[in-house]
This record gives C-alpha cells, sequence and structure tokens, in this order.
C-alpha cells in the first residue's frame, strides 16, 4: 500500500469514528456557546544600540472568536486572529491582515480527546501558559519560526493518569497563515509528566519528509514552588532545516518568576540561539539570525482578565556587523 493511500484510510476510519459518536451520545445536554476577544498592546521606546531613534505606540495582535458547547462530548471553536504582516514594508504595522487562529471541533470521552482542523498544538501551550506572557513574547519555538502555535491538522491526547499522557498530531507543517496543496506532512509525537513533585515537563518530537527529513526535538522542564516562584527551562533541536541537509538549529530558553503579592510580579527570561558551521565554512550557516535576547519587569494584575508588564527587552545579534538594541517596553493583554 502506498503512503497515500495509508493516509487516505486513516481520515476516512476518523471520519467514520466521529460520524459513530456523533449518533450515540445523550440528548440531556442543553447546548451552550460564548464570544471571546483578548487584545494586545504596548507602547516601546529604544534606549541603546540601533534602537535609540525608535519608540511607538502599537498594536500587535487582536483575536475574536467564538466557542460552543453541542454536548459533554463535542466542543467547536473558531477564533480570528487579526495582526499585522509579516513583511518588512514601513506600512507592514498601519496595516491589519486577518486569519482563522483555530477553527476547530473537539471530540472529548473520559481520557481520550481528539481535534480536528485548524488547531492549536500542545507542543506550544504548556511553555505558553508557564511562561504566561504571550502577550509580550512568544515561546522560543514560535519566536524564531522553529514551528507554528497552530495548524491543520488531527490531534489525538490521551492522558493515562494525572501525572502522565501522551499526544499525537498529524498536521499540514505550514502553521496557521499559510495553506499547503501537497502531500508532505508534519508527525509530531508528545508526553508530559509532573513528575517529581511540582515538576512538569514535557518531550516534543516532530518530522516532516520531504527527499530527506526535517526534523525537531524540544524538552522542557519547570519547577513551581508553591505558587510563589517557578523557574523553567526549555532545549530545542532542529535537524536539515529547510530540507536542507546539516542545517541544524540550537535553541535555550530559561525564564522564572516571583509572585510579589497577588497583583504583583517579576519576571526574567533568557533566550539563546545558534546554528552550526557547515563543513568549509567559517561562520554559522544563519549567523544574521544568531544572537541571544533577554527580557526582564515587573507585571501588574489589577484584575484576572487585565495585565500589563513594564519590562527592559533586548536583542544582542552575535554578526559583528550587527548592532542590538535595547527597549524599554510597557505592554498590555486585555481579555473579554
Amino acid at each position: 500500500m502506498t503512503h497515500s493511500g495509508m493516509k487516505t484510510k486513516f481520515l476516512i476510519a476518523f471520519f467514520l469514528f466521529f460520524t459513530f459518536q456523533a449518533f450515540s451520545q445523550e440528548d440531556e445536554f442543553e447546548p451552550s456557546g460564548k464570544p471571546f476577544a483578548r487584545i494586545f498592546a504596548n507602547f516601546h521606546q529604544g534606549i541603546t544600540g540601533s534602537a535609540t531613534d525608535q519608540a511607538a505606540f502599537e498594536l500587535v495582535r487582536g483575536y475574536l472568536g467564538y466557542e460552543y458547547s453541542f454536548s459533554p462530548e463535542f466542543y467547536a471553536k473558531i477564533n480570528l486572529d487579526v495582526g499585522s504582516p509579516d513583511d518588512l514594508s514601513p506600512l507592514s504595522k498601519i496595516r491589519r491582515y486577518a486569519y482563522f487562529k483555530n477553527a476547530y471541533l473537539r471530540y472529548t470521552n473520559a481520557d481520550l480527546q481528539i481535534e480536528f482542523g485548524l488547531i492549536g498544538l500542545k507542543q506550544f501551550k504548556l511553555q505558553e501558559t508557564i511562561w504566561e506572557r504571550r502577550y509580550l513574547m512568544k515561546t522560543i519555538v514560535d519566536e524564531h519560526r522553529l514551528g507554528s502555535s497552530a495548524d491543520l491538522g488531527v490531534n489525538f491526547h490521551y492522558k493515562f493518569s494525572p501525572k502522565i499522557d501522551a499526544d499525537f498530531t498529524m498536521m499540514n507543517g505550514e502553521g496557521y497563515s499559510s495553506l499547503q496543496m501537497d502531500d508532505v506532512f508534519k508527525y509530531s509525537l508528545g508526553t508530559t509528566f509532573r513528575v517529581p513533585r511540582n515538576f512538569t515537563s514535557r518531550v516534543v518530537f516532530d518530522i516532516m519528509h520531504d527527499e530527506i527529513s526535517e526534523t525537531t526535538l524540544t524538552i522542557f522542564t519547570s519547577y513551581d514552588f508553591r505558587k510563589k516562584w517557578n523557574i523553567a527551562g526549555e532545549f530545542v533541536l532542529r535537524q536539515n532545516d529547510g530540507w536542507k541537509a546539516n542545517r541544524d538549529i540550537y535553541a535555550w530558553s530559561f525564564y522564572g518568576k516571583y509572585n510579589l503579592t497577588d497583583k504583583y510580579q517579576l519576571f526574567a527570561r533568557y533566550d539563546k540561539i545558534e546554528s552550526n558551521i557547515l563543513e568549509g565554512e567559517t561562520l554559522p550557516w544563519r549567523l544574521a539570525d544568531d544572537g541571544t535576547a533577554l527580557v526582564a519587569g515587573i507585571q501588574f494584575k489589577p484584575i484576572n482578565n487585565i495585565k500589563m508588564a513594564l519590562n527592559y527587552h533586548d536583542w544582542y545579534p552575535w554578526a559583528a556587523n550587527m548592532e542590538g538594541g535595547g527597549f524599554i517596553f510597557l505592554d498590555l493583554e486585555v481579555k473579554m
């Protein structure tokens, strides 16, 4: 049987499974839904290096959506992401492009959960939850485009116990802002475990094959002390980036927080990303994108659905002909 034939049979079986479950559910549940919205905005002022002449108010991103529970088993969500296009045009901060960030159906039965459609990827969810500050900076994989936080595909998630779960995802591999028309898919296998006490860890392996395989290994761990402070670390290894042999990327991210009160929190984060030196070369193959980042500041949460953070953000490139820059940011997140 061909590879395409196996994938077709897999998707047919998946569809029949959903259809059977739809006819077997009970009618006692009363369906309900609700809209939601989320806004990221900031003011930033450059203070060092190449950033000294930069300052602006910025509406970074807005999310608009609706979620609906059809039954205890079936749930659907649609989420529109409105942000600036990823280009270098001077107008890129003025224009606003809208994408579907999520549009999926979820089926839950006891410890099994299945999502189908434009889904949020679970390898990002845990890190974003512990980092807590997506509104001022993405997690390192998303920040440096080593993966996307959402994609078209199907995810199977199974909870073996309160301490161990695992998930498998089959997806396009192009992210939520691109459509893929070929037969190259990305496959992801991950597991999360919450042992020993106060530790939460996750290991994820992605593979996408097109003549050669591009693979990504992510290892994450976090320690929480009595909800007073937390420290976390993440390591990412990308091999054969862009399906080009021996082009590897290494990334590290460390972050922590300390709760001063219920409303005030100190936080800091350090990122490092680098590439290898190819045979016959003297410099890393993606030197222009290699470097380190530092973020540190204080967060204020006046009520549950509003966060604001005064923070320092610095990027130090490794290329000798590039100048880094430091910014003071005032970031805001509003949930509705």
